[in-house]
């Protein structure tokens, strides 16, 4: 069985909102089975920002699914509205889901990952981000092993980066504030297939392999364009 599904992520509302139009726009007799929106798909908390780039991919593709994870422009207090403004998306916070695509289970986990270190604004906002931050790929990895035994495929879906080797390209001094290589240890232990993130806009290096897991930077500033992964099942 093959398919593909599309991941976008640092859309950030209407900044590149013209490349991500023009993007889809160009997939020419391409219809993936499943979208994923890696974060960061508005700017600043705007939430109204995120119907154009909904109503886009769903003109294009019909009877579409989305699935997406939360940036930290999708700010923490305003996740319920994002969620009431948009139950055409099922939003992965810190959990999972199984979609069945033609028979092939994906089993999807979906967080905005962690930061090395707390950016000034969280360490003067929320200093309890440390704690989750320690936390989370703990959390994240036991719901990696438990969908490994009851899907065909696993990905794991975070906003920002679980590895410094997608983030070559940005400046040393910000990986801290790219994401976590806590991460890391949970690719090489979970082993999931898949890992898709964003956040680093910069990267010169935008796929990678741990082990047998495929790295995808989906960063659309970085990619200039949507990505396309390809499914490969034999059964």
């Amino acid at each position: 069985m093959h398919f593909k599904i599309l991941a976008v992520g640092d859309v950030h509302g209407y900044k590149y909102l013209p490349l991500f139009r023009a993007s889809v726009s160009s997939l020419l007799n391409i219809q993936p089975k499943l979208i994923i929106f890696a974060g960061d798909m508005v700017d600043e908390g705007n939430v109204l920002e995120l119907r154009p780039i909904v109503n886009i991919v769903t003109r294009k593709f019909s009877n579409i699914k989305i699935i997406a994870v939360f940036g930290n422009e999708e700010y923490h207090e305003l996740e319920d509205r994002f969620i009431k403004e948009y139950p055409e998306i099922l939003w992965l916070n810190d959990s999972y889901t199984i979609v069945d695509i033609n028979g092939v289970k994906l089993g999807i986990v979906g967080s905005r990952g962690s930061l090395e270190r707390l950016t000034f604004w969280q360490r003067r906002n929320k200093p309890e981000l440390e704690k989750v931050y320690k936390e989370r790929p703990l959390k994240i990895k036991e719901m990696l092993l438990k969908l490994k035994t009851m899907s065909d495929v696993t990905i794991l879906v975070t906003h920002y980066a679980p590895t410094f080797i997608t983030v070559y390209g940005e400046p040393f001094k910000v990986y801290p504030y790219m994401g976590s290589r806590d991460f890391e240890k949970v690719i090489k232990e979970a082993k999931p297939n898949i890992v898709i993130h964003a956040h680093a806009h910069n990267s010169r290096v935008v796929e990678a392999s741990i082990g047998l897991s495929k790295i995808y930077n989906v960063s659309l500033p970085a990619r200039k364009g949507v990505t396309l992964i390809d499914i490969n099942v034999i059964k």
